[in-house]
C-alpha cells in the first residue's frame, strides 16, 4: 500500500505537492488536465516496481533504476521518460518520493527517492533504495471497456507488448488467469454479491477468451451487448474470484462510476467500501458530485465509520506556469471549490430559481 507521494515537475505538478493516503478508502477529484490520470499511473508504475523485486535482499541501484525506468515507461505508455517532466516553465527535472507499507515491512523501510531529466532520456536517478520490497501487489481498472476487447488486448500484449500500456497488460493476465478454489472471506464474498446484485447475473468465461454475461436461465449475453458500466464493475467480480486481490493490495480504479445510472452509485459505493473492509487499499478518481455525496452517507454509516479513508481534490493552476495545487483531508468537505463540482452544484441553483412556466394553452 502507498502511504505518502511527494512529487515536483511531473506533468501538471510543476511545484512541490504532498499527498497522504488512507490503509482504506482513497478518492481523488480534479477538472480535466489537473493530473489525475497521470497521477493515478505514476502511483501504479511505483507500487509495481516495489513488489517482488528479483534482488529483494541486494538489489543492485543500476538494476533497480532500469527496472523503475521499464516500469514508469510501460503504465504510461510513453516512449521517452523525459516525456513525463512537465513542460511548463521549462522545467529540467522532475523528483519524486514514495512512502510504501506492507506486513513485513517496518515504517520507513519501503521508501524510495528518485529524479530524471527532462534535457536527456537516462534511467531514473535513485537516491535513496528502500530497504525492503513487498510482497503485496497492485491493479488497474482502467476508464476504458477491457472485457469486450479481451481477445485483441491478449494477442497485442503477447506479440506486441510496446503497444499496450502496462496497466491493462497487468489486469488482461490477471482476468486470463480463471476462476481459484480459494474461499473467499465474508467481506469479498458481500462484494461479489453486491457486484451480481448490480449485473443481475455474473460474468463468466466463455470459449475463445471470451467473457459472457449468465442471468438466470436466460441465454448468455456477449459483453458487446451489455452497458459499459456494468462490464467495468464485472471486472471487479472476476479479478477477485480469479483470487487476483488480496488483503493488503492495492487496487487503482479510474472513474468507476462512468456508465452507471446514479441509482446504481449507492450499491457501487456499498461494493468498494466493503472491498476496503476486506483489507484491500482503493484509490479512485471521480468527476461525480453525487459519487462523492454518496461515499459521505456511507462512511457515516455505523457499518464504515471506523474505515480509514481520504479525499484528494486536485486544483488547476492559474496564470501561464500554475501548478496544480492539492487539498486534502478525511471528508469531502476538505476539498475546497473545485471548479468542476461547483458547476454542478450552480447548474442546479439555476434549475431551482428558474420561474415556473405559464400553463400551454391551446
Amino acid at each position: 500500500m502507498i502511504r505518502e507521494l511527494t512529487l515536483s515537475g511531473v506533468t501538471a505538478f510543476l511545484h512541490e505537492a504532498h499527498l497522504d493516503f488512507a490503509a482504506g478508502i482513497n478518492v481523488i477529484v480534479g477538472g480535466n488536465d489537473t493530473g489525475k490520470s497521470h497521477l493515478m499511473r505514476l502511483m501504479y508504475a511505483l507500487c509495481r516496481w516495489m513488489e517482488r523485486s528479483p534482488r529483494r535482499d541486494f538489489p543492485e541501484k543500476w538494476a533497480e533504476e532500469h527496472r523503475l525506468r521499464r516500469y514508469l515507461l510501460h503504465s504510461f505508455a510513453a516512449r521517452q521518460l523525459s516525456a513525463l517532466v512537465s513542460r511548463r516553465a521549462n522545467t529540467a527535472s522532475a523528483c519524486v518520493h514514495a512512502s510504501f507499507r506492507g506486513c513485513k515491512a517496518p515504517d520507513g523501510s519501503a521508501d524510495v527517492s528518485f529524479r530524471f531529466d527532462s534535457r536527456k532520456d537516462e534511467n531514473p536517478e535513485i537516491s535513496s533504495l528502500p530497504q525492503r520490497f513487498l510482497q503485496e501487489r497492485a491493479l488497474f481498472i482502467p476508464s476504458r471497456d477491457v472485457l469486450t476487447l479481451f481477445p485483441c488486448y491478449v494477442q497485442v500484449g503477447k506479440h506486441y507488448p510496446d503497444l499496450l500500456d502496462g496497466a491493462t497488460w497487468d489486469l488482461c493476465r490477471a482476468l486470463e488467469a480463471g476462476p481459484s478454489k480459494t474461499e473467499h472471506s465474508e467481506a469479498l464474498q458481500r462484494v461479489l454479491k453486491l457486484i451480481r446484485t448490480v449485473l443481475q447475473g455474473k460474468i463468466q468465461r466463455g470459449g475463445g477468451s471470451r467473457f459472457l454475461l449468465r442471468r438466470g436461465k436466460e441465454e448468455p449475453l456477449e459483453m458487446s451487448l451489455i452497458a459499459e458500466g456494468f462490464k467495468r464493475v464485472g471486472t471487479l467480480g472476476l479479478l477477485i474470484e480469479n483470487d487476483a486481490l488480496h488483503e493488503g493490495d492495492t487496487l487503482f480504479w479510474d472513474e468507476p462510476e462512468m456508465n452507471l445510472n446514479t441509482t446504481q452509485l449507492p450499491l457501487l459505493c456499498g461494493i468498494m467500501l466493503s472491498l476496503c473492509e476486506a483489507g484491500v487499499q482503493l484509490i479512485i478518481t471521480t468527476h461525480s458530485l453525487f459519487l462523492l455525496r454518496e461515499l459521505m452517507i456511507h462512511l457515516n454509516r455505523s457499518s464504515f465509520s471506523s474505515l480509514p479513508r481520504r479525499f484528494i481534490g486536485l486544483h488547476a493552476g492559474t496564470g501561464l506556469f500554475g501548478s496544480v495545487q492539492v487539498q486534502q483531508g478525511e471528508s469531502a468537505d476538505d476539498l475546497g471549490p473545485l471548479e468542476s463540482l461547483q458547476a454542478e452544484m450552480e447548474q442546479a441553483d439555476r434549475y431551482l430559481s428558474m420561474p415556473t412556466p405559464a400553463p400551454y394553452a391551446e
